[in-house]
């Protein structure tokens, strides 16, 4: 990719960190009462689980999302990344917070406040949640249009 133009963190509900804290917590707390029975087994494979689970959240979680001259890039934990052209991108709006959990396409979006909605020309179209969405939809239109100005 090109030149970055603007980079933003994912915006993350409280609601959400809770439900994934509860869900890390819950298999933690299953095996130490596994340990707690004396059953060995059970408990390693309850920390295997919560180290999983942990890392899973650490894979695919959106940690920040990028602009650049050629397209935009949502940053996911350690090496994954999704690439999206400029010239694969109809447009970019301001979206819905229910859009959030219920959506036809990708869903990225970790908070209901600030969803933004990426209308892909090919392809499932995509929804964020970057902590300044306006910012964010200043930019990658004012991206997009300086695209279309130079074709």
């Amino acid at each position: 990719m090109k030149n970055l133009i603007y980079e933003d963190t994912a915006r993350y509900d409280f609601w959400l960190k809770i439900l994934l804290g509860g869900i890390l917590g819950l298999t933690l707390v299953l095996g130490i009462a596994s340990l707690l029975w004396q059953d060995v087994e059970a408990a390693l494979v309850m920390f295997g689980v919560t180290l999983f689970v942990a890392l899973l959240f650490k894979a695919i979680l959106p940690q920040r999302f990028q602009i650049f001259e050629d397209g935009v890039r949502i940053v996911l934990g350690g090496p994954f990344a999704i690439n999206i052209p400029l010239s694969n991108i109809r447009y970019v709006k301001s979206a819905s917070g229910r859009k959030a959990f219920v959506y036809w396409g990708q869903r990225f979006a970790t908070s209901s406040r600030g969803v933004v909605e990426i209308i892909r020309k090919k392809g499932l179209n995509l929804v964020i949640s970057p902590s300044h969405d306006d910012l964010f939809l200043e930019q990658a239109n004012h991206t997009l249009e300086s695209l279309l100005g130079s074709n």
